[in-house]
């Protein structure tokens, strides 16, 4: 439900939400429309011409051509007052379709009023491969809101410990280096499997088999969940042993919010985001690389605590911030 609206509302956009409302991009944009107090509308044509207009946006909401998607987006703009957060922002390591994403999301910026990032590391890559020279604002996923969970005292999970990677599982996600951790501590003498919290993306079933059946070839059990509901999320991620953020092109990652929202500290792959999150939020994270996962996994697994946050630590900003930093950000340009 939408919060009643305040005083400066006219300043505050309609927020156009495209996709499913499982898409984690449509559904952030709910909740900072939610948080905000923005009005939401799912049809364009429902906003009077001249309007103030925010859109969260990737390209694939939009369709599987990014140039389809940039020349909607123009479209758009032509008509209203419209203001994009860039999600998966494109980078080399996107494959062969990066050449096309990274200049549908230059067209994308030239063509708005005013853009924003959820990081100063996705900043960079629209000024290096998009638009260079443009200047937009950084304003940082959140941690949604909920108790910090502290860390089990004696607590001894039943069975083999898990390896926890959450989120689609696509190439680059990093399941596959997770699996091959796992089974070089198995053939070291740590019994651990792999718990797959999530799915397949779109297109990338056999991903998911490939997953299974290296799992299988490896002696390593792979477990996957499928898409968990909200509701059990948390409990979900409490659930496992070692969480893990080991995606190689991470721009910026709601699965890692996740994770510390549920109280976990989990292992992320050192990278420019990564480094800016554990600056932003200290004691969440702890970092490895290629030649260093298995020995921090071994650590983990040897000190489960260290897998939890800490009690007291800063996990800001959370959604009311991000809301706040918006209606600030939003004030300034239409203002």
């Amino acid at each position: 439900m939408l919060r009643p609206a305040p005083a400066d509302a006219d300043l505050v956009p309609h927020h156009l939400l495209l996709g499913p409302d499982t898409h984690g991009v449509t559904r952030y944009a709910g909740e900072v429309a939610d948080a905000a107090g923005a009005p939401v509308v799912r049809d364009a044509s429902a906003v009077e011409p001249g309007a103030p207009v925010h859109l969260h946006l990737t390209d694939r909401l939009l369709g599987r051509d990014p140039a389809a998607a940039a020349a909607a987006v123009e479209e758009l703009a032509r008509r209203v007052r419209l203001t994009v957060t860039l999600h998966d922002v494109p980078q080399p390591t996107d494959g062969p379709g990066f050449p096309a994403r990274a200049q549908a999301y230059g067209r994308i910026v030239r063509a708005s009023h005013a853009w924003a990032t959820n990081s100063w590391h996705e900043h960079a890559l629209v000024d290096r491969w998009s638009a260079a020279g443009a200047t937009g604002t950084v304003i940082p996923l959140p941690v949604l809101d909920g108790p910090v969970v502290p860390r089990p005292r004696g607590a001894v999970p039943l069975g083999e410990p898990v390896l926890g990677v959450f989120g689609f599982v696509y190439p680059g996600k990093g399941h596959q280096q997770v699996l091959r951790a796992a089974a070089a501590l198995r053939r070291g003498g740590t019994l651990v499997g792999v718990r797959v919290l999530g799915d397949a993306a779109p297109g990338h079933a056999d991903e998911l088999d490939a997953l299974v059946r290296n799992g299988r070839a490896r002696g390593v059990p792979v477990e996957v969940t499928g898409r968990v509901p909200e509701r059990d999320l948390a409990q979900a991620l409490r659930g496992v042993t070692v969480p893990v953020c080991a995606h190689r092109n991470v721009s910026a990652s709601g699965s890692l919010n996740s994770w510390i929202a549920a109280g976990r500290r989990p292992l992320v792959r050192d990278g420019a985001y990564a480094r800016e999150m554990a600056a932003l939020r200290p004691g969440t994270t702890t970092l490895f690389d290629d030649a260093t996962l298995v020995p921090r996994l071994q650590e983990a697994l040897e000190r489960p605590g260290a897998t939890w946050t800490r009690p007291g630590a800063d996990l800001g900003p959370r959604l009311a911030d991000t809301a706040a930093a918006y209606r600030t950000w939003w004030a300034s340009v239409h203002g």
